[in-house]
């Protein structure tokens, strides 16, 4: 997730500095984090789930290094376009592993994992095909949602698929579904930050109604701008 945030904004060398922890050698080899996301987060979503982001991240920033040095890589652009619609559909067949949560929990599962596939869809359209929010693909994972949200008992450790999926929001129904989730998850937590995501959100649906009317950006939303502007860090996403 933090590459997938710092893409765009800091040079490819920081980037490439981000580890993944079980990437480490010597004593963390035995380090399983299959276990370690079953206990702190009740497999909520499997480690599958952040193994395909970690792969779609990697095919992101890929994209952005390919695009950069047009003409001459326009054939490997296209020899990772197969990869990417391997992973699309990787994504939307993932079976989640069983998860841990306490049985008054369980009904909630469900709507967790729909908002992880939503957005994790959300991501691969916008960051490597460069969907805009008007296109019907990225309007189908909003809609998805819509219902989830708003049974989902808990926003913690969806907040980055939420986010996602959220900035593509093109309708007052819609945007409001996604700032009553975050009120909800102030009101119940007391926690600051929904509230600052909330805010975000407000300013990037302005950036992109005002992009789209002008013509400007093809429609995409460049959310990361967005937030640099404002002089903000999005780490609660992470």
């Amino acid at each position: 997730m933090g590459k997938a945030i710092l893409k765009g904004t800091v040079a490819v060398d920081i980037i490439n500095e981000l580890k993944c922890i079980d990437e480490v050698h010597g004593s963390a080899t035995d380090l399983d984090l299959r276990q370690h996301q079953s206990h702190w987060w009740d497999n909520l979503p499997d480690y599958t789930m952040h193994l395909l982001l970690r792969e779609a991240t990697e095919h992101a920033l890929t994209v952005e290094a390919l695009k950069a040095q047009l003409p001459e890589t326009a054939d490997g652009l296209l020899r990772l376009m197969p990869q990417v619609s391997d992973l699309v559909h990787r994504v939307e067949t993932w079976q989640p592993a069983t998860s841990t949560v306490r049985p008054e929990y369980v009904h909630s599962v469900t709507h967790f994992n729909a908002v992880w596939r939503a957005g994790m869809l959300c991501f691969i359209y916008s960051e490597i095909y460069s969907l805009g929010p008007r296109d019907v693909r990225m309007q189908g994972c909003v809609e998805a949602v819509l219902q989830p949200l708003g049974r989902l008992s808990w926003l913690q450790a969806c907040l980055f698929p939420f986010f996602m999926i959220a900035v593509h929001a093109g309708t007052e129904e819609a945007r409001g579904v996604f700032l009553a989730k975050l009120a909800d998850m102030h009101g119940l937590l007391g926690f600051q930050g929904p509230l600052s995501v909330a805010g975000v959100l407000k300013c990037i649906w302005a950036r992109s109604d005002s992009d789209a009317a002008g013509g400007r950006n093809g429609g995409r939303v460049e959310w990361r701008s967005v937030v640099r502007d404002m002089g903000m860090e999005l780490n609660i996403l992470l």
